[in-house]
């Protein structure tokens, strides 16, 4: 019998906090989205962040802003152990010095490691975009809602069911 991919939340290493972070970029508006949310390594949800681009200037760079904003945000928070995911292997790449950049994004990861410096230890990891289902869904929803959002201890109702399904503990 073939065992089937994984297709859920993984949680990260002992004494560390998950970051997942994503974007929606929407070429023919020029507009989009990042997301981030973070939980303890039982899968539990400490916070998420949403923010509305109102100028977005391709897909990647926007990605990277997801990047950028997900580690401000876990900043803010204070966590100093955070293992990042997100479903760009190219920001992966940028953001842990595998790749060097010279786009348009280039500032934007010169600001990820600048926020990582200062946080401690910052692991990054490329996951599949079914590992990464809510940041999608919750980049979505600041795009069709317009608006920026923040959120501690207590989801919207709409990401409660899907940071249930979402997780694996295994």
């Amino acid at each position: 019998m073939t065992e089937l991919p994984e297709t859920k939340w993984r949680k990260p290493d002992p004494r560390f906090i998950k970051l997942n972070v994503d974007a929606a970029f929407f070429a023919h508006e020029g507009i989009g989205a990042t997301a981030a949310i973070l939980r303890d390594n039982r899968g539990n949800f400490i916070a998420a962040h949403c923010k509305f681009i109102a100028i977005a200037a391709d897909a990647i760079t926007t990605k990277a802003m997801a990047m950028r904003d997900g580690l401000l945000f876990a900043n803010s928070l204070g966590f100093s152990r955070i293992e990042v995911e997100s479903d760009s292997l190219q920001v992966i790449n940028f953001c842990s010095g595998q790749t060097r950049w010279w786009d348009e994004a280039a500032v934007v990861f010169a600001e990820c490691i600048d926020i990582c410096s200062s946080i401690g230890k910052v692991t990054f990891k490329h996951c599949l975009r079914s590992y990464n289902n809510v940041a999608h869904v919750l980049a979505n929803h600041s795009y069709h809602n317009k608006s920026s959002f923040s959120w501690l201890d207590e989801p919207l109702d709409f990401l409660m069911r899907k940071l249930v399904d979402d997780v694996s503990v295994f």
